[in-house]
């Protein structure tokens, strides 16, 4: 096809929304249990009530003008105190850029920060940064990253490549892998990029991206790249929101963090976006982060239902491990997301076909490794349990089980 632009002729959509939709065309016959979708299920894990009678309130307020196009004054204050009571960490509302979810924040930053031919560097697996890339003409550098490293770079990895890098992305916990990076880790990656500025004196400068979204469902152990190398913060650009703690996916508020004068210059790129988080949803996320009681409780529930889920899956993998199957899994820092590994995929001609038969033959749906640009993790797989109800876990155990088993006695010798 020649009739549109090379983004437009080469785009590649969605792989994880290809297995959703195939999922849902096998439900109109069968069960299949899906975990693919880094979604909540608003039966099961409905956003916070209070959250929910904000909103209501701000539209009978009438609060559905256009918002400010660097979000809402009280929200941006609210987000810096917030982020302040969870992270002891200082930012000004200056500092903050509110919209509607965090992909059309990402999409800016990439626009404003990455020029055509730059270099993006990223470990794989990873979500989206190779699509973010490609929509930019970057010229894209993913880092393959082993189980060993929990499926991050290592500082070495960062400091091969820096010299010549215009952006390094990371994401802790990490989607799709659930880990978080080790402090050292990314202390070390932090001063790399802040060394290498310092060499380039005054050239256009290597940024730090660093996506913390699914943080707030994580206990201690998280670190922020600010707690451990305050130097990066001239060139640190951080992206949150209220989409995976508080399961707000369809309400759509994210925000940027990073320095005033580049914020001040996205948010101006931003504002022919025009991808702004609606003006009640503000509002209502403004007046709910004040909560810090209520939001502290309806998190800390989630922490708890998350890890108990987590620990359950991942017993099944080690038991079965144990009994001779060929499985693996890492262990689940905090969140959604929880790696494991399925040796059989190789008895099968691609990855796909397995994809298929685990979903057609066993009505389990999982992603591989593969859809988030990985090419030397075959057999591992994201699963996501954001729709997965704590209270029925033995159910989705069972299919689990099911599954590993069938692919064990798969014959292809026919």
């Amino acid at each position: 096809m020649n009739k549109l632009s090379k983004v437009g002729n080469n785009i590649v959509g969605s792989e994880i929304i290809k297995i959703s939709q195939h999922i849902k065309q096998v439900q109109k016959t069968k069960q299949v249990l899906n975990l693919t979708m880094g979604d909540f299920d608003p039966k099961v894990n409905p956003i916070p009530v209070t959250l929910r009678d904000y909103i209501t309130d701000a539209y009978f307020n009438d609060l559905t003008n256009y918002p400010l196009s660097a979000g809402e004054l009280p929200l941006r204050q609210s987000i810096c105190n917030y982020f302040y009571h969870r992270r002891g960490i200082n930012y000004d509302e200056s500092e903050i850029l509110v919209g509607c979810g965090v992909r059309p924040l990402i999409y800016t930053l990439f626009k404003s920060i990455v020029d055509e031919g730059d270099t993006v560097v990223y470990p794989v697996p990873s979500w989206n940064n190779n699509h973010y890339s490609f929509l930019h003409n970057a010229n894209l550098e993913p880092i393959e990253c082993t189980p060993d490293n929990a499926f991050f770079p290592t500082v070495e990895d960062i400091e091969l490549r820096v010299h010549y890098t215009r952006l390094v992305c990371l994401c802790s916990p990490q989607n799709p892998t659930g880990r978080i990076i080790d402090k050292e880790v990314l202390k070390g990656i932090c001063e790399v990029i802040v060394n290498e500025n310092k060499r380039r004196d005054n050239k256009k400068p290597c940024y730090l991206f660093f996506d913390q979204i699914y943080s707030d469902l994580v206990g201690l152990d998280f670190v922020h790249p600010l707690d451990v190398c305050p130097e990066i913060r001239e060139y640190l650009i951080c992206v949150d929101g209220i989409s995976k703690s508080l399961c707000a996916t369809g309400v759509r508020v994210g925000w940027l963090m990073g320095p005033k004068d580049i914020i001040g210059k996205i948010t101006e790129v931003f504002s022919h976006i025009g991808a702004w988080a609606a003006k009640p949803e503000q509002n209502a996320v403004a007046w709910y982060l004040h909560d810090k009681e209520d939001i502290g409780v309806f998190i800390q529930e989630k922490q708890q239902q998350y890890a108990f889920i987590s620990s359950k899956i991942i017993d099944l993998f080690n038991e079965m491990k144990n009994e001779g199957y060929k499985v693996d899994c890492q262990n689940s820092d905090g969140g959604i997301y929880i790696s494991v590994y399925l040796n059989y995929v190789y008895d099968f001609s691609t990855t796909e076909d397995y994809i298929n038969f685990l979903i057609e033959e066993c009505g389990l749906g999982i992603v591989p490794f593969e859809y988030f640009g990985s090419k030397e993790n075959k057999g591992w797989f994201r699963i996501s349990i954001g729709s997965v109800d704590y209270l029925y876990i033995d159910n989705v155990l069972k299919v689990i089980k099911d599954a590993i088993i069938k692919s064990s006695k798969i014959d292809f010798e026919e």
